[in-house]
């Protein structure tokens, strides 16, 4: 998987940034899903940016090379 060479910390970031980003994106105007209460259409974009970063951020959060392999 993607994430072996994550620190269990690098781990989270990755898994809670990919659900931040997915619900920002799902309450988006993109979509255009019917009856999203207005409060909820305007705190997606910044829930689409802090799950970009925390995914950015993840990255950081790699175990060393001879941690890899075992």
């Amino acid at each position: 998987m993607l994430t072996k060479r994550k620190t269990p910390a690098g781990k989270w970031f990755v898994s809670l940034g990919l659900w931040i980003f997915a619900a920002g994106f799902a309450f988006s105007d993109v979509i255009g899903m019917e009856g999203t209460p207005r409060l909820l259409e305007l705190a997606s974009v910044p829930l689409i940016i802090i799950g970009l970063l925390m995914v950015i951020l993840s990255n950081f959060f790699n175990k060393k090379g001879s941690d890899i392999t075992s």
